[in-house]
């Protein structure tokens, strides 16, 4: 039996040694498996009650998979029981916290989302049941298999992988036919924002297995450069189990926030939601010193911008002069 299966033991045994005093409670952890460090969720409060709920039945559900293997996806759980589950966001939530309990990722706990990453470009995906998903088939974009564990190799003869922040930059690109005008063979991802964990195991995959180079191209604001940090380090709250879904090689090529000022009217105002997530990326501990200082450059300058802003010349002078230059932090 695996070790999740013997830590879901080991939880309901210690629910069921609270509720032989009246305690019908689950400890979870907030952001890491510490001690001290968790919140209670009980079936005797009324405000927690839900919660309780749908953590057991994630717990049960876990446990089957765990023994006899398969998997389910959020949205199948939610419509095997939609009066109990009420909404696919409460099943993702309890799914994180079922993750934090047992110190593990939606991955290896076997239930999944659907995967919102797209792909395109030079590469082709081995999967274990012996099909082949061809990106070179297909013109456009593809979406990433949904269990990236179920991708036996990915057979490859890019150079390089680049990943942009969002779907519409994405697309943008290949209607601009960026893999006739880049002159190079590349893999083009998109996380469509805040990457899945499906995105970001494929990333780490490539350059590790792969052995490929990675960029990234992100808006030149403070929320653009946490999705780059998510993508390199992982999420803050699944700090818990980030091991093979983080690219710490993975190269900032822009916008950076110092070329914001050669933008002109490209830039627009910082507002307060801006000014407060630079301060909390600022008090993260283990930033990098070069992306600290673009984060104070977007203090002083109180500017932002979006890729868009250099979209007419990305794929012809931008990415290219950025890699052949290393301008990457």
């Amino acid at each position: 039996m695996s070790e999740c299966a013997n830590r879901i033991e080991r939880i309901v045994l210690e629910l069921l040694g609270g509720l032989v005093n009246g305690d019908a409670s689950l400890r979870i952890p907030r952001s890491t498996p510490t001690i001290t460090d968790y919140r209670r969720v009980s079936y005797n409060n009324r405000r927690s009650r839900h919660t309780f709920c749908l953590v057991v039945y994630l717990l049960a559900r876990t446990h089957n998979l765990q023994v006899h293997g398969g998997s389910y996806t959020v949205r199948g759980l939610y419509y095997g029981d939609p009066e109990l589950v009420r909404s696919q966001n409460r099943m993702a939530r309890a799914r994180l916290d079922v993750c934090r309990m047992l110190s593990t990722s939606p991955m290896h706990l076997g239930v999944l989302a659907a995967s919102k990453g797209l792909v395109a470009g030079d590469i082709q995906f081995q999967m274990t049941d012996g099909g082949v998903l061809d990106c070179n088939v297909y013109g456009g974009a593809v979406a990433l298999p949904t269990n990236p564990e179920n991708v036996e190799r990915m057979v490859t003869q890019a150079d390089l992988v680049l990943v942009v922040e969002k779907e519409s930059v994405f697309q943008s690109l290949l209607s601009r036919n960026i893999f006739s005008t880049f002159g190079g063979r590349f893999i083009l991802i998109t996380g469509k924002g805040y990457p899945d964990c499906c995105t970001r195991r494929i990333l780490h995959r490539l350059t590790e297995e792969n052995h490929l180079p990675a960029y990234i191209l992100v808006d030149a604001d403070p929320f653009g450069i946490e999705i780059m940090l998510v993508y390199r380090h992982g999420s803050q709250a699944m700090s818990f189990s980030s091991q093979g879904y983080t690219t710490p090689a993975l190269r900032w090529m822009g916008l950076h926030p110092s070329e914001i000022p050669a933008l002109g009217r490209g830039a627009v105002a910082l507002g307060t939601g801006d000014n407060k997530k630079i301060n909390d990326l600022l008090a993260r501990t283990s930033l990098e010193a070069g992306v600290r200082q673009e984060l104070r450059m977007l203090q002083e300058v109180q500017l932002k911008a979006e890729i868009e802003s250099v979209i007419g010349f990305l794929s012809e002078d931008y990415i290219p002069n950025k890699i052949k230059r290393n301008l990457f932090l």
